[in-house]
């Protein structure tokens, strides 16, 4: 499984609180930007289309975006970073045709929205706001990643295996086909050999050793 999928750093826990356990706050601004009521309803409705039951208010946001703010004022912090990063694969694999071709709804569906997003003009926070302006796009990864996972974790193999298949022809990896089917057949070619190197390290290729001989 790939590191990408061991989500190490957590947003903040108010995110993960539901409407019955949360307490109920007043926050609606993030320094001096405050959080307008209708970007929040379609953002709402984007993870309700990614899988969140619970809509977001404006003060576990705010709350959240304020926790993150109390570490290192000169950096982002690591648990939007690594989503950020995440959320930019998403966008490569949605552009990948020889991938996505293929692709089963469940996952194209949320991968492209996921990579729509980062397109967005205006989204729920400006990407200008210090430390914070990506936490929206950390937390709709954050949705996404139960359904992305797998298939996030696929994409980065296949690209692995075909950049091995093109140092292998000489050629850019645009240069030749390599689909699905082409990295399925690879997986299958390189667990063989890995099986073949581990029988041959347990074994030799030798006959067994012969009794000695013994002299009466």
């Amino acid at each position: 499984m790939n590191a990408m999928q061991n989500i190490q750093y957590p947003l903040p826990s108010i995110l993960y609180l539901t409407p019955s356990s949360r307490v109920p706050g007043r926050r609606k601004s993030i320094g001096q930007f405050r959080l307008n009521s209708l970007d929040l309803d379609r953002f709402n409705r984007l993870l309700g289309r990614l899988g969140r039951l619970a809509p977001l208010i404006a003060d576990q946001v705010v709350t959240a975006a304020r926790e993150l703010n109390q570490g290192n004022r000169q950096a982002e912090p690591p648990c939007i970073v690594q989503r950020v990063r995440i959320a930019e694969t998403v966008a490569e694999m949605v552009a990948d045709a020889a991938w996505m071709a293929a692709s089963a709804s469940n996952t194209a569906v949320p991968a492209r929205l996921v990579a729509g997003y980062l397109q967005e003009p205006e989204s729920l926070i400006p990407d200008w706001l210090p430390q914070v302006g990506r936490l929206d796009d950390a937390i709709v990864v954050e949705t996404a990643w139960p359904r992305l996972a797998d298939e996030v974790d696929g994409y980065l193999d296949f690209r692995r295996l075909r950049r091995i298949e093109a140092d292998l022809r000489g050629c850019a990896e645009n240069d030749f086909r390599f689909d699905r089917k082409d990295w399925q057949e690879q997986r299958r070619v390189e667990a063989a050999l890995k099986a073949h190197r581990c029988a041959v390290r347990e074994t030799s290729y030798l006959p067994a050793p012969c009794a000695m001989f013994r002299i009466h």
